[in-house]
């Protein structure tokens, strides 16, 4: 009787610590990873039956939010949205849609993305259009926050869907903002002085 009883105060510490083990261990879940940079390239401007007629300077802001990392190689997915110019500042252009982090390197990965746009100019007012990029360069996961350091180079393509029948063909680096932000938050915190309540 009392090796019954043994048994059944074994097998109930056992499961008493299985269960400990399995409410007190830390949640694993993939976190949102946010990037926001700074877009600057070239755009080649063309129509569809002459690709590439004349250049611009391309420029804008890019946001995007991916769901699904819990580590540098892992795949993630999510929405992004953009703010940009293809024409030297002479148009404009916002969109958003889908981003894919792939990770060939867990370092290095490639972000494919494809979206829509509303493209506005002068001549001939707001546009619809169809856009597509790949993106290669840093995009690793941040283990302690939501914002993730990003900068690589890209190329992309859009389309119009409007009469104008244009097509533009993107290509550039994209440097994250925190990035460009840094020396400036590094000369105000020196121009500053340290705390005087910590």
């Amino acid at each position: 009787m009392f090796t019954r009883r043994r048994g059944t105060i074994i097998h109930l510490a056992r499961s008493l610590a299985l269960a400990a083990i399995v409410l007190m261990a830390p949640a694993a879940g993939a976190e949102p990873q946010l990037t926001t940079g700074l877009t600057l390239g070239i755009a080649g401007h063309g129509v569809r039956s002459e690709l590439w007629s004349s250049t611009k300077l391309t420029a804008g802001l890019r946001g995007q939010l991916l769901f699904g990392r819990d580590k540098d190689a892992s795949f993630g997915v999510g929405p992004y949205v953009e703010a940009l110019t293809t024409a030297s500042f002479s148009d404009a252009q916002f969109g958003g849609g889908a981003a894919l982090l792939v990770p060939v390197h867990p370092y290095l990965p490639i972000v494919l993305s494809a979206g829509g746009y509303a493209g506005w100019r002068d001549a001939r007012g707001w546009e619809p259009g169809l856009a597509a990029e790949l993106f290669w360069g840093s995009h690793g996961y941040n283990y302690h926050s939501l914002y993730a350091l990003s900068a690589g180079v890209f190329a992309g393509g859009r389309y119009a869907l409007g009469d104008s029948k244009e097509v533009v063909l993107l290509g550039g680096a994209r440097v994250d903002l925190e990035l460009i932000a840094l020396p400036f938050l590094f000369l105000w915190g020196a121009i500053r002085g340290p705390n005087p309540t910590r």
